[in-house]
């Protein structure tokens, strides 16, 4: 396979798991306006579901639902955290994280006679994902034929979003993150919303997770650091770059944000930056996705300037 290829398909491979992740991520940071830190969390109990359950003979299909449901009870836990014990956000997400690096190592503890935890877990080369069991003929398309997988399942995805949040219920709840007291007034359960857009949210988290970790083929408890960060400039990078005048085009910009995204980290890594500074790259990325609309705001006002300074003369 020539090399432009399997750099395109190696971002893409990146990519897409990532447009599930950024997309449950917007659904709480910027439709809820909740500031919901249990993503990493969800992301990691996704994983580790589908791995375990695989590794223990499960079909991966239905080990990748469980991932899913599972990524769904976090956001379901941070959701009670906030709206029966009416602890803040943060603090919500922050705790139900805290807790998922344990869960998991119990979860991957179920592939182990021996111990009831374990930090990692692998797969054999026999045990199936949700991709191999489509690989036919020659090993050169196995690439491919798992991109063309991953890419069904966003497209799938991202449609039906699309259309549940065209539903009075999806109004509801894009309404409620506008302005809670206001969807209250008009008769809007906000706390359900709120509830049903977190185990949304962290359910797309905890699918991402679990088709990540499959085309790694193991799962590691430190295999969700960074992504939160990864999801956030996704999104911003994809606004910035592609608009967001429509709810359409919002989720058009996302999954778009999260393939530029790994355009960028890739051709970094290809012009030599050290794989050990991914992080600090990351960081510098999201400052500047930070930043982009602070400097089309000042570009904007020159050009004003600009303008009126002729008009002057």
């Amino acid at each position: 396979m020539p090399y432009i290829v399997s750099v395109i398909l190696n971002i893409l491979t990146s990519g897409l798991p990532c447009c599930l992740l950024a997309l449950g991520i917007f659904l709480t940071y910027r439709l809820l306006d909740f500031a919901d830190l249990t993503a990493e969390g969800s992301f990691l109990i996704g994983g580790s579901f589908a791995i375990a359950l695989i590794r223990l003979q499960v079909d991966p299909f239905l080990a990748t639902l469980v991932g899913t449901i599972g990524g769904g009870l976090c956001g379901y836990l941070t959701s009670v955290f906030y709206t029966k014990l009416r602890i803040p956000k943060l603090l919500s997400g922050i705790i139900t994280m805290t807790l998922t690096a344990s869960l998991s190592m119990l979860i991957l503890g179920l592939t182990k006679g021996s111990s009831p935890f374990t930090n990692n877990v692998t797969l054999d080369p026999a045990d199936y994902t949700i991709y191999s069991v489509f690989y036919y003929g020659d090993p050169i398309y196995r690439p491919l034929i798992k991109t063309g997988i991953m890419l069904v399942v966003v497209i799938i995805v991202f449609i039906a979003i699309y259309f549940f949040f065209g539903t009075e219920y999806g109004m509801a709840i894009r309404a409620t993150g506008m302005n809670e007291e206001m969807g209250r007034a008009q008769g809007i359960n906000t706390k359900r919303a709120s509830i049903v857009a977190l185990v949304l949210s962290n359910s797309l988290i905890g699918l991402a997770g679990a088709m990540f970790c499959q085309d790694l083929r193991s799962c590691d408890i430190k295999v969700s650091s960074g992504f939160l960060v990864i999801g956030l400039a996704s999104i911003l990078i994809g606004e910035s770059i592609f608009g967001k005048r429509t709810f359409k085009n919002r989720l058009i910009s996302i999954g778009l944000g999260a393939i530029v995204y790994f355009i960028i980290v890739t051709v970094a890594i290809e012009l030599g930056f050290p794989t050990q500074l991914k992080n600090l790259l990351y960081a510098v990325l999201i400052t500047i996705a930070l930043s982009i609309p602070l400097v089309q705001t000042l570009i904007k006002e020159a050009k004003k300037r600009k303008e009126n300074n002729k008009c002057l003369s």
